[in-house]
């Protein structure tokens, strides 16, 4: 019993070093952060995703992972009349450049941020008509808790939608932009998402890719996935 608490303990040593080193990281790009995006991937990504999730003019959303809003951007642009956006990252820093975002866009009305790890979402249950996020699983220490946690807080009949990249061998990534995990095997994000819970579960390439060049010079071009699936609906509901 006492040799359990002892690895828990050490296990969450872990988590916190990593997540404090991720906060640093992103605090200090933040400014730089939606001109370093446009050289990895396109806006295209954001009309996949969205299609993937069933957003409507009325869901209530949550972005986790929301950086400084790019995907919130679009979510909040569909729902903003009659529906909610919730913005969810690890970095006060970058959420602050998403409400400024918001705040040009004349959208931060319809949206709320709240500083939040993906792996313990700051979110009541079943508070969700979709779930997005883009980019995510591969800054998240446990990416399969992270997409139960998500479902979590999906309504029945909810929509979860994540892109992110195939497993590849661009290490600098590590390195420069504070990734945790090289990409992922389609075949194991599609279990994780079984696995919490989830049917109707597709993982599909998008028809874009991301590209970006390490500070070294390398070139680099990762396929993206994007993984779905739907909450199941309990016995009677419609």
């Amino acid at each position: 019993m006492h040799k359990a608490r002892s690895v828990r303990g050490r296990r969450g040593v872990k988590a916190r070093k990593v997540k404090a080193k991720a906060r640093k990281y992103f605090a200090n790009v933040a400014g730089q952060w939606d001109r370093m995006r446009e050289d990895f991937f396109d806006e295209t990504i954001a009309d996949s995703i969205l299609q993937a999730s069933d957003v409507r003019p009325d869901s209530i959303v949550v972005d986790v992972g929301c950086g400084t809003g790019f995907l919130t951007q679009q979510v909040a642009a569909r729902t903003h009349a009659s529906g909610k956006t919730v913005g969810v990252d690890l970095s006060p820093s970058m959420l602050q450049v998403a409400k400024d975002n918001m705040a040009k866009l004349g959208l931060l009305e319809s949206v709320e941020f709240r500083v939040g790890d993906a792996e313990k979402l700051p979110i009541d249950d079943d508070f969700a008509d979709a779930i997005v996020g883009n980019m995510i699983l591969h800054h998240c220490l446990r990416p399969k808790r992270a997409i139960s946690e998500m479902a979590r807080v999906l309504k029945e009949g909810g929509r979860l939608a994540l892109a992110d990249l195939e497993k590849h061998n661009e290490r600098w990534l590590r390195e420069e932009m504070e990734d945790r995990w090289l990409g992922f095997d389609l075949a194991k994000v599609k279990k994780w998402f079984e696995a919490a819970g989830l049917e109707d579960v597709k993982v599909q390439l998008a028809r874009t890719k991301c590209c970006g060049i390490s500070m070294r010079g390398r070139k680099a071009e990762i396929g993206i996935f994007i993984a779905s699936g739907s909450k199941p609906r309990g016995p009677g509901t419609l």
